[in-house]
């Protein structure tokens, strides 16, 4: 999944905020404050259960974020691929 990512993700250039007022990070907080892709399903292996995953991009690297996918939808965990872990194609 990683290696087939559209080169679009390649424009997104973002930092991560973890902390919110409430303490906990959710992903309402990160829609609105995060330049992001919403990726069909999440990598293989990335995470198990009901999730939903989102792409990043910062540093010269791809950041996949995790969140359950019901209720107020926490955060899970990141994951971070740099050049030499990813391809980026671009397509049609």
């Amino acid at each position: 999944m990683i290696r087939t990512l559209i080169a679009a993700a390649s424009c997104l250039m973002v930092l991560p905020a973890f902390a919110t007022e409430h303490g906990r990070y959710v992903y309402a907080d990160f829609e609105v404050s995060v330049a992001h892709i919403d990726l069909e399903t999440c990598p293989e292996g990335l995470a198990q259960g009901d999730v939903i995953c989102r792409v990043t991009m910062h540093d010269d690297a791809l950041h996949v974020y995790v969140f359950e996918a019901e209720g107020e939808r926490p955060f899970i965990s990141v994951h971070s691929y740099y050049e030499e872990d990813f391809e980026l194609i671009l397509q049609d």
